[in-house]
């Protein structure tokens, strides 16, 4: 178990990395002796910590992340919003997120698909519970979350494809909230 002051270096890693991460157009040019410097610590505790830059900088961008997610769960901004427009809302902040960091997104998304994590599809769950209450079981509300989040992840990572094979412009506002709007509704009906 780590003491309280490894954990407060480890979030000061975090954050000083969420703070390269919005300064730079390229994630590749990070480097961790720039994180280090940054964070006023050595080469080795990041090592010691982390294992790796890409895993730093996914815990970092996943941070981000669960915060936009948060924010749509917990607080009371959007609790006048029924469960399925809360949940249409939260994708079309996402994508609006994942626009505007391109290349962070395709970063972490690439990883997280490659590696099968399956952690981001369990922030869904909540909604998924408000809008379907006892109708369904867990297991069910796991492979819903799964079906709604993979094809996002998916077009984000090639949003060019995507056009190609839907006709969607995903860059285009309409379209990709016509898309959301779609996805959720053949999922949620």
């Amino acid at each position: 178990m780590s003491s309280p002051n490894e954990q407060d270096a480890r979030q000061s890693i975090i954050d000083t990395t969420k703070a390269i991460l919005e300064e730079v157009d390229d994630v590749q040019k990070i480097t961790v002796r720039q994180i280090a410097e940054r964070a006023g610590v050595g080469i080795g505790l990041i090592n010691y910590h982390f294992k790796s830059k890409d895993n730093l900088l996914s815990i970092a961008i996943g941070e981000v992340m669960s915060k936009t997610i948060w924010s749509f769960t917990k607080t009371d901004d959007y609790s006048n919003l029924e469960p399925v427009a809360k949940l249409k809302m939260m994708m079309k902040e996402l994508y609006v997120l994942a626009g505007s960091n391109e290349k962070l997104i395709r970063f972490i998304l690439s990883r997280e698909v490659l590696e099968g994590n399956m952690q981001t599809p369990l922030h869904l769950i909540p909604l998924l519970k408000e809008i379907f209450g006892n109708k369904k079981d867990d297991m069910q509300l796991r492979i819903i979350a799964l079906q709604m989040l993979h094809p996002i992840q998916v077009t984000v990572l090639n949003i060019d494809a995507f056009h190609m094979y839907s006709g969607i412009d995903l860059y285009n506002t309409e379209q990709r909230t016509r898309f959301i709007d779609m996805l959720i509704d053949n999922l949620t009906s």
